[in-house]
């Protein structure tokens, strides 16, 4: 009964990884083909606010760690977008002018030039989908 559930833990273990794997890499993908296809459009916008906020993370001393909001602002046919910019350094300032790119179908979707994150993301999802592979196959095979 024991090796049974071992077998059965494994095998979901495997599965979360595969799925992980699979919703990064076509995630990613998806990414980077919108912008590659030009759904993002370059423009100026001009940070508005940004709030520190603090979060839980068990990794980090005392168990949180600071992160950052940033709100942007720019002009896109003549109406005001205001929307929050992920995954930005803390170097940013209120009033700090800077250069955007946004999703042509959703205005509010915005992110910094370069698509390293989309690649990172495709990275990490072929890893889990590689490991998903591997911890089936051994299950599969009887280790």
């Amino acid at each position: 009964m024991k090796k049974l559930l071992s077998g059965v833990v494994g095998i979901v273990f495997a599965l979360i990884f595969l799925a992980a794997g699979v919703f990064c890499t076509v995630t990613g993908i998806s990414q980077l083909k919108k912008l590659n296809e030009g759904k993002y459009v370059e423009t100026q916008a001009t940070i508005t606010k940004v709030e520190t906020i603090t979060v839980s993370d068990s990794d980090a001393p005392g168990g949180t760690r600071e992160e950052y909001e940033i709100t942007v602002e720019y002009t896109l046919d003549g109406k005001k977008v205001v929307t929050l910019l992920n995954g930005t350094p803390k170097e940013f300032y209120e009033g700090m002018e800077l250069t955007v790119l946004y999703n042509i179908d959703k205005p509010t979707d915005v992110i910094l030039p370069g698509a390293t994150g989309f690649y990172i993301m495709i990275g990490l999802g072929v890893v889990g989908i590689l490991i998903g592979i591997v911890l089936i196959l051994k299950r599969l095979r009887g280790r």
